[in-house]
């Protein structure tokens, strides 16, 4: 009986261990940016302003205001530009490393209010992307 315990003890241990390698290899995983065999990475940005089009282009106007507030901002912080269609479609996609959380927060609402009154602009946290290197 001690044998059979001793067998069961070591064999859920033995899994257990298995386990946390594993979630802490997916953790690390997500953390990073991920390449694909076809030249594009996945990564997690922090904030995306989409500029959408329904047949009469984007919404210019937001554009320069959220693109001027980024530029102007003390931190600059650092954006991609995802090209999405022919009427100019595009998303600002952030990962707001240079701010801190309370920065990033302020950040994040200062252009949520540029954005507001516009159907055609979508601002989202946390989200991920690709892009084509």
């Amino acid at each position: 009986m001690k044998k059979i315990s001793l067998i069961l003890l070591a064999t859920c241990f033995v899994v257990f261990a298995n386990c946390q390698t594993k979630a802490k290899a997916k953790k690390t995983a997500n953390d990073q940016p991920q390449s694909t065999t076809t030249g594009e990475v996945k990564t997690k940005y922090r904030l995306v302003v989409a500029f959408t089009s329904v047949g009469s282009g984007i919404d210019g106007a937001k554009l320069d205001a959220i693109e001027g507030y980024i530029k102007n901002h003390a931190k600059k912080p650092a954006y991609d530009v995802i090209q999405q269609g022919r009427e100019g479609e595009r998303e600002l996609c952030l990962l707001l490393k240079e701010l801190t959380k309370d920065e990033q927060t302020n950040f994040i609402a200062e252009v949520k209010k540029l954005a507001q009154g516009s159907d055609r602009v979508t601002v989202t946290e946390n989200v991920e992307r690709v892009k084509k290197q």
